[in-house]
């Protein structure tokens, strides 16, 4: 009876442990699989964003002023947007590549004024990009990610600008047909499991040169200006993504001998 009651209690210890090791086995099979639905690796989705563009003094998007002859011009930066389409490529779980092509629109205030008179007047820019960004992401909860990216932009800018009154003529000439830009991210992503990707954050755009050179004549005393419009611009960013399954890797086909 003793031998047989040895051997009861082993069999019963054998048992409870091959139940832990279930139950560590699907816990661990569970946060595996989590981590897989929201890896971006393999990944290759398509989306879009908007972007409203704001004035900043800290990021040198604020008023550009000359004064001569007790006559000050000013060019200020007003609320604009950038939008269109963007579409990413998963490398690894923590690497990715963007890319995409945005509309710009870009708005502007002139403001002439003189000892006795002030006059005011708004143009637009209209630009496009071509972005290429590489982005690096940290995992902060199980659906929200946090990323930051670097990269360059292919700018376009399509035409000159002209604007007149009976006071003034402005005219910016852009600086060239294509410009190359500098860009920086960051925001926070939530990735669902079947719904797609939702993603906010700031951006900031930094031409490497200006992008329009402007004269504005002041027709009561003749008075030219000169000033140069640097482009870059702030904004908040808001992106929406497609979701989609991992890419399925190709096997290698061996070559028969």
């Amino acid at each position: 009876m003793k031998t047989y009651y040895f051997h009861y209690l082993t069999w019963a210890d054998h048992t409870e442990k091959i139940c832990k090791m279930k139950k560590i086995f699907f816990i661990s099979l569970s946060v595996l699989t989590s981590c897989i639905c929201f890896s971006q690796e393999n990944i290759f989705t398509a989306g879009f964003q908007y972007k409203p563009i704001f004035s900043s003094s800290l990021f040198n998007t604020a008023e550009k002023s000359v004064a001569q002859n007790n006559i000050n011009f000013s060019v200020s930066q007003k609320f604009g947007f950038c939008a269109g389409m963007v579409i990413r490529r998963g490398f690894t779980k923590r690497f990715s590549l963007e890319s995409g092509i945005n509309y710009v629109k870009r708005n502007y205030n002139l403001k002439i004024a003189d000892t006795s008179f002030t006059g005011k007047s708004d143009f637009t820019i209209i630009g496009y990009e071509i972005p290429v960004l590489g982005l690096i992401y940290i995992r902060i909860a199980k659906k929200i990610f946090m990323n930051t990216s670097l990269g360059i932009s292919w700018d376009m800018y399509p035409s000159n600008i002209t604007t007149g009154d009976s006071y003034f003529k402005h005219t910016s000439t852009r600086h060239s047909l294509f410009q190359g830009a500098a860009l920086a991210n960051l925001g926070y992503e939530y990735r669902t499991e079947k719904s797609g990707y939702f993603y906010w954050g700031a951006s900031y755009h930094l031409p490497f040169t200006e992008i329009f050179n402007s004269s504005i004549t002041y027709e009561p005393k003749q008075e030219i200006a000169k000033l140069k419009i640097p482009g870059n611009y702030l904004t908040l960013d808001f992106r929406y993504f497609f979701h989609e399954e991992p890419l399925k890797q190709k096997k290698k086909k061996k070559k028969k001998k």
